[in-house]
């Protein structure tokens, strides 16, 4: 027997046939062709059963049709339009369809029953769909008598027919098998010269099968692995990224975590002349051609419009409409100024806008134009939100899939970061709607891949960086693990005060929060490798502590005197999100007397510990707290606030459901307004406002601060407004000043764990501290040396307080939080 040896590919045969059908299936040549519809095939065997279905369509054909059929296929001829001296046509041929009733059985009209059509439609599964179209034409027209028609009125037909079925081609259009060639092709295994036939290893031993695997294995065409990989349905699996987090971005190619590659730029400065961060036309034209032609909003929304359509609602954004350089470069100035301190993740000495991703640059830009709040600027973000937003998404769901490289899907987290960010500035309440499922999807990928479990992944130690031996690229590498872990951070502090926010459960899982801490911000900011390793060398570490989320059985870390303000919101972040759990997990749209949640903390075990970890972190970070930027006191106060005060319920009072739930609410706020709790509340609320008011301009608050300024003046303003004048009474309790200074510490978790009872049924020993004393008993509240007693009068003139500090805090648009207090004290204004 002699073998034959493929020349293209050296697999060997012993049979011609099973030779030359292999050979045609490089050659893609197909010899044999059908007489009937001139479909050509490879393989003979194939054209065979093809021709089959010629037949047996034939077969059940009507004896005036069946002479034209067969005349056809002898002739090969491939036209179902009878010859134009051919007349005669059949009395049958000339019955109208519409003759037909519907409602008669198919047997009487002579059309086949819905069994045995799929019965038929079974005998020829697998058929292209050009044959299957030839087949359903060719039915169609032998059924309704077509044959006498003119080739025009053949092609009308024709056109009809998908418009006007009738019962036969009803069934057809809906029970027709799938005929999508490339599944077919790619599940047709006889038809397929490479798939290995039993016949052809029949007489093979063991031994050879085994070696001729072997020297197979490496004549495998690349071609087969690339169309295995086209046709898989899953994306490649690339694990979680804290496996080998670290090492990926210190390694990664760039000098800053946000930047990519660019050959023509290596030599160019990173700072132009002139510009604070390098961003200029070339920049502009980069950011105009990735969202130059996007799809904007056309309209801006506000309080006079929102409830008017607008006439266009969305146009393309044209190149005149996108700012100029000068802009841009005005509003990433503004960007670093003022919104960077409060999410300090980029590191500005090795950062250049023309080596930043489009993305991450053209997000903070419009940071930095909300912030410069001039009417183009502001009308710019808000045509170009939405269509941002649609972008960003779909970049995130890519790189979420492994798609790209560690650092573009780092970078891809920090721009969500700042758009949610974004959507908090402009104070509009769609952008923050809009931006929900954003902010689900991007906790989730950031959960699932680990990223708030620190020490499930790679280890973080000094191996990392002494394998880098150049003193510039290890602060280099160094600054991109450090970018990294604040951008994490980040995603904490915006889990916090968004669930905060929307009165929901987080979505980071509270109790398997691992995190490392942030470096020093005077060595995140060394300006220079040179200045970064003099620090080190002065005491300044590389590394932080890692540390669990604190509850019953783990306390509060302990934290340097010297920590930064970003470090110790951190540590609050990870508590707020405990306080949040809890409270979606037990009291969310089902309050409990007396309306204090720290009450019903006190009966769960997961939750007891939230007053435990108030008190301990007044106690241990004291001193940082009153020294740092005044959020951080502020985060404080509020969590202590809603410990003590369930905010659902006052966001009901205020109007937020309606005017039914409005009076329940009241009543409710009525009966809390007796207890210690209530007391205890209103200490908060009066140093938020306090805090708040006594900040230094350079002090930015954060969105979190604006939304507990909010709160607190809803507390204490409704405390006033409903609490009774027995309890108000300086007639044996005297008076306190909410605003004077409070030993917090001394303080401790009165009013938080027990004497939850109304006034009177506890006996207490006697104290000399003020804050104390008003916990217990009560007393008559002053403000600034003004006191106010419970009523309307009182309540107006602290929503008012609140509402006006709100107005003028910083550059969030927390105009409608005023604008609902302004409301609530009956104050007709313009206070748009």
């Amino acid at each position: 027997m002699v073998l034959k040896k493929c020349s293209i590919c050296s697999r060997v045969f012993k049979k011609t046939e099973h030779y030359k059908r292999h050979e045609r299936s490089h050659t893609k040549e197909r010899p044999y062709e059908c007489n009937v519809c001139h479909k050509r095939f490879s393989r003979s065997d194939v054209l065979s059963r093809h021709a089959k279905g010629h037949n047996q369509a034939n077969a059940t054909a009507g004896p005036s049709e069946a002479p034209n059929r067969q005349s056809a296929v002898i002739a090969g001829a491939s036209s179902i339009i009878p010859e134009a001296g051919n007349g005669a046509t059949s009395a049958e041929s000339q019955i109208p369809v519409s003759t037909i009733s519907q409602d008669a059985p198919l047997a009487l009209t002579g059309l086949p029953s819905s069994l045995e059509y799929l019965a038929d439609i079974s005998a020829h599964h697998g058929r292209t769909e050009t044959d299957l179209g030839v087949m359903m034409f060719d039915d169609q027209q032998h059924d309704f008598g077509w044959n006498a028609a003119t080739p025009a009125d053949h092609m009308s037909h024709q056109a009809g027919v998908a418009f006007d079925p009738g019962p036969k081609d009803m069934l057809k259009m809906w029970l027709e098998p799938c005929t999508d060639s490339a599944s077919n092709d790619s599940l047709d295994l006889m038809g397929d010269s490479n798939f290995p036939l039993m016949g052809d290893n029949s007489m093979i031993t063991p031994d050879q099968q085994n070696r001729r695997s072997v020297d197979s294995s490496d004549k495998i065409p690349n071609e087969r692995f690339t169309r295995v990989q086209q046709c898989w349905l899953a994306p490649p699996n690339t694990g979680r990224l804290i496996n080998s987090l670290w090492r990926d971005i210190a390694m990664s190619p760039v000098d800053n975590i946000f930047s990519v590659q660019s050959l023509h730029l290596h030599n160019e400065p990173s700072i132009i002349q002139g510009s604070r961060c390098g961003f200029d036309e070339d920049c502009k034209q980069r950011l105009q051609a990735a969202f130059g032609q996007m799809t904007v909003s056309a309209y801006m929304e506000s309080p006079s419009n929102r409830n008017i359509p607008p006439a266009t609602p969305t146009s393309t954004l044209n190149h005149s409409d996108f700012p100029p350089a000068e802009i841009f470069d005005m509003a990433l100035d503004l960007f670093f100024r003022l919104f960077n301190p409060l999410l300090p993740f980029v590191h500005l000495p090795t950062f250049s806008a023309k080596k930043t991703r489009p993305s991450l640059l053209y997000v903070m830009t419009l940071v930095g134009m909300t912030l410069l709040g001039t009417k183009g600027t502001t009308a710019f973000v808000s045509r170009n939100f939405s269509s941002t937003l649609n972008k960003v998404t779909a970049e995130f769901s890519r790189f979420s899939m492994g798609l790209e490289s560690v650092a573009g899907t780092v970078t891809s987290f920090a721009t969500v970061l700042l758009l949610i960010n974004l959507a908090g500035l402009t104070g509009e309440k769609t952008h923050l709607e809009q931006c929900q499922p954003l902010y689900i999807n991007v906790m989730s990928v950031a959960q699932r891949h680990g990223l708030f479990s620190a020490t499930e992944g790679q280890v973080l130690d000094m191996t990392l960086f002494e394998t880098v031996p150049d003193i510039d690229m290890r602060w280099k590498a160094w600054s991109k693990v450090e970018s990294t872990k604040r951008i994490i951070i980040g995603l904490l502090l915006l889990d916090s005060w968004y669930s905060s926010f929307l009165s929901t459960g987080p979505i980071a899982a509270p109790d398997s929060i691992q995190l490392i801490l942030p470096c020093s911000e005077s060595l995140f900011s060394a300006h220079s490798s040179i200045q970064w390793a003099h620090l080190i060398r002065g005491g300044k570490r590389i590394l932080s502590s890692t540390i669990l989320a604190p509850s019953e059985n783990i306390n509060i870390p302990a934290l340097e005197a010297s920590a930064d303000d970003f470090c110790i919101q951190a540590v609050l972040a990870i508590v707020q999100l405990r306080q949040s759990e809890s409270y979606h997990r037990l009291l969310s749209n089902r309050a409990n007397y007396p309306f204090a949640p720290c009450h019903t903390y006190a009966m769960d075990g997961r939750a007891r510990c939230l007053p435990s970890l108030q008190s301990q972190i007044i106690t241990n970070y004291y001193e940082i707290l009153h020294r740092l930027n005044p959020n951080a006191l502020t985060t404080w106060h509020s969590m202590c606030m809603t410990l003590t005060a369930d905010i659902q319920i006052f966001d009901l009072a205020a109007g937020r459901a309606g005017p039914s739930p409005a009076c329940k609410a009241l009543d409710n706020i009525r009966e809390w307004s007796q207890t210690p709790a209530a007391r205890r509340a209103c200490l908060h609320a009066a140093h938020i406002y306090k805090v708040m008011a006594n900040r230094k301009t350079s002090d930015h608050p954060t969105f979190q601060s604006m939304f507990s300024l909010f709160s607190a003046g809803l507390v204490l303003g409704l405390y006033t407004f409903m609490v009774s004048d027995y309890a108000s009474s300086p007639s044996s309790v005297g008076s306190v000043e909410l605003m004077d200074d409070v030993d917090w510490r001394s303080v401790g978790t009165e009013g938080f764990t027990s004497f939850m009872e109304p006034r009177g049924s506890q006996t207490f020993a006697p104290t000399d501290d003020p804050a104390v004393n008003f916990i217990r008993n009560g007393a008559t509240i002053y403000l600034r040396g003004l006191p106010f007693h419970g009523g309307y009068q009182s309540a107006r003139r602290i929503l008012l307080d609140y509402a006006s500090l709100l107005k003028d805090s910083g550059k969030w648009s927390v105009k409608k939080f005023s604008y609902i207090l302004y409301i609530m004290s009956d104050v007709l204004m313009d206070v748009e």
